[in-house]
């Protein structure tokens, strides 16, 4: 498990790395992120486990894409293409790696809380670079957390991909 949480951690630090130095991250780095999560997730918990919750966050990530492009729909009353200028597939795919690993309980905490933190980000370095990049490196801000959340998750030994502390 060291050596599959060390890819993990390689993986995220590169998307990190990338989306921040370059505003793009090669594509692969997604479907593997997925696949080393997934793996995790079902020597955890089982296939079961995996396929249960990635119902839960995929739908809950479907239901959140479609309630944003519904915005853009009512705002410029004709249809959008979030991946235009919104939303980049490096977003939409990390956001959908994440899924094979979070519990739902903890995927949307996840997602509230990286949102928080990249909407601060943007804020704040708007703010300090008055003609500089428009656009948030979402998918590095995001990475970068997860790496937070995973060394966390090993040093006082919680579980992130259970909701069995939250059920009642």
């Amino acid at each position: 498990m060291m050596i599959l949480t060390g890819a993990i951690l390689l993986v995220l630090c590169t998307i990190t790395y990338h989306d921040f130095m370059y505003r793009a991250v090669y594509w692969i780095c997604f479907p593997l992120l997925a696949l080393l999560l997934g793996i995790y997730k079902i020597k955890a918990v089982g296939f079961a486990g995996l396929f249960t919750d990635m119902m839960f966050t995929g739908g809950f990530l479907l239901v959140q894409l479609l309630v944003l492009w519904l915005y853009f729909y009512i705002k410029y009353r004709k249809s959008v293409n979030l991946t235009d200028g919104y939303l980049g597939w490096g977003d939409i795919l990390f956001l959908l790696a994440v899924c094979f690993y979070l519990s739902p309980v903890n995927y949307i905490m996840f997602y509230v809380v990286s949102l928080i933190v990249s909407i601060s980000y943007a804020l704040i370095a708007r703010s300090l670079v008055k003609n500089g990049e428009q656009t948030i490196p979402l998918a590095g801000i995001q990475a970068l957390l997860f790496v937070f959340l995973l060394i966390a998750e090993k040093l006082m030994q919680l579980n992130f991909f259970q909701d069995t502390g939250y059920l009642l």
